[in-house]
């Protein structure tokens, strides 16, 4: 089984990012889901892409892969280039606040949380976006996406795949807009740098975190 695995990691990595972007998809707009409350619904996305990523999480262990991206190692240096990650960041929101309208999973986002009560909240204000996304989307698009194009590495293939197929994830349930597109693109060129330049999958999951908290703490303090 390892050795299947290894040998079709390529193909076992699309298979899981189609399940990621467009089987969930599917399954929660089905006729199984017409009828969860809000906190069923959205619970039900979040074990969905657990599912996906504990998948992910299994091929990679068994490919070897993890243990190549596994690396708890402390350098002062992979603490300057997270710092330099999370400054691109402003930079890159500001550029893309000056030229572009606020994307469509924003909007959306942002019309949703006046239904959110109780245990959805929670769920949806502060564990899903701050905690399991990042972890979440880590994971899949650097992880599991940036080890099966590591062949491409030195022409940036799998910094360049794990980038446009970050943006696609966070357009496709909102419509193919290009400026949404760059949008979270750049973030995932952001985070994929970072990837590469620590070799472990904990840098990016820590700025994700950090990233995503700011973006839910600020609203509340202004």
């Amino acid at each position: 089984m390892k050795k299947i695995i290894s040998h079709y990691y390529l193909f076992i990595a699309i298979l899981l990012v189609i399940a990621d972007q467009f089987f969930i998809r599917l399954l929660l707009h089905s006729d199984l889901a017409a009828d969860l409350s809000n906190f069923a619904y959205y619970l039900s996305d979040m074990m969905l892409n657990f599912l996906v990523v504990l998948l992910a999480f299994i091929v990679m262990v068994w490919s070897g892969k993890w243990q190549k991206i596994n690396s708890r190692k402390f350098r002062g240096s992979y603490l300057f280039y997270s710092f330099l990650a999370l400054l691109a960041f402003v930079i890159w929101n500001f550029i893309t606040f000056y030229l572009f309208p606020p994307t469509k999973n924003e909007i959306s986002y942002q019309l949703a949380i006046p239904t959110f009560t109780g245990a959805t909240a929670f769920l949806m204000y502060f564990f899903y976006p701050v905690i399991a996304g990042p972890v979440f989307e880590e994971m899949i698009y650097r992880g599991l996406v940036m080890t099966a194009l590591e062949k491409g590495k030195k022409w940036g293939l799998d910094v360049l795949g794990s980038a446009i197929l970050f943006g696609i994830l966070h357009i496709s349930s909102h419509g193919w807009i290009l400026a949404d597109f760059f949008s979270y693109m750049g973030g995932g060129l952001i985070f994929a740098v970072l990837f590469r330049a620590t070799k472990s999958i904990y840098w990016p999951i820590g700025l994700h975190i950090v990233y995503n908290g700011i973006g839910q703490i600020l609203p509340l303090l202004f």
